[in-house]
């Protein structure tokens, strides 16, 4: 009973932040919606801060452990150390994994991070923060090895350019033809064509090198 209560509440503070934003949804909207008293949020999760972090915290999870596990892989070959291509599917895969598990729910997701990502909210981007600090930890590093020719500032803007790539695939996909592109077939064609796009991009000559190439 706790656990089926805690997955209402979940799911109807997912879709009420996404709807309304964080500030503007109330407990008492999420409550209900879910069908549940208030004292049930203060019991599962204890403040609206807590349960975004847990609402945050089931679909990023899973994704982030999975990332994690392809960089041990990655990390574990008897090679020099990771390849781009090997770090940049590590980064995009999993998202593109799980959105197929999310369904209809994955929808209210997205446009709960698209809110997220466009409010100054310093509270909420701590929050957001936190989710991803293990694989930033991780994969900052990793990257800066696989590509020695650039200086460590690069590394770090390039990672955040192709974080906005994949987050605006994931909500802009289905309006693809906007563009003139038609529909892409499946997930995996457009993860393809992602890691393509991310590997060309991270892999550029540097800055210095371009500006010297002009």
């Amino acid at each position: 009973m706790g656990h089926a209560t805690s997955v209402k509440i979940l799911d109807a503070a997912e879709s009420s932040f996404a709807e309304h934003g964080f500030a503007a949804a109330s407990l008492r909207d999420i409550t209900t919606k879910a069908g549940v008293n208030l004292a049930s949020v203060n019991y599962h999760f204890g403040s609206k801060e807590a349960l975004l972090a847990s609402v945050l915290e089931r679909r990023f999870g899973p994704v982030n452990q999975a990332r994690l596990a392809l960089l041990a892989e990655l990390e574990a070959e008897p090679t020099p150390g990771p390849n781009v291509e090997g770090l940049v599917y590590a980064l995009l895969a999993p998202v593109f994994q799980r959105r197929c598990e999310w369904d209809e729910q994955g929808t209210n997701f997205l446009q709960l991070i698209g809110r997220l990502l466009s409010v100054p909210h310093e509270r909420v981007r701590s929050i957001m923060k936190a989710q991803f600090d293990e694989v930033i930890a991780r994969f900052v590093p990793a990257f800066r090895r696989a590509l020695p020719h650039l200086e460590a500032d690069e590394v770090a803007w390039r990672i955040l350019f192709l974080m906005g790539a994949l987050i605006n695939t994931m909500t802009w996909s289905g309006m693809s033809e906007m563009f003139g592109a038609r529909q892409p077939c499946d997930a995996d064609e457009l993860l393809d064509a992602l890691v393509l796009f991310g590997v060309s991009g991270m892999t550029a000559p540097s800055r210095q090198s371009a500006t010297v190439l002009r």
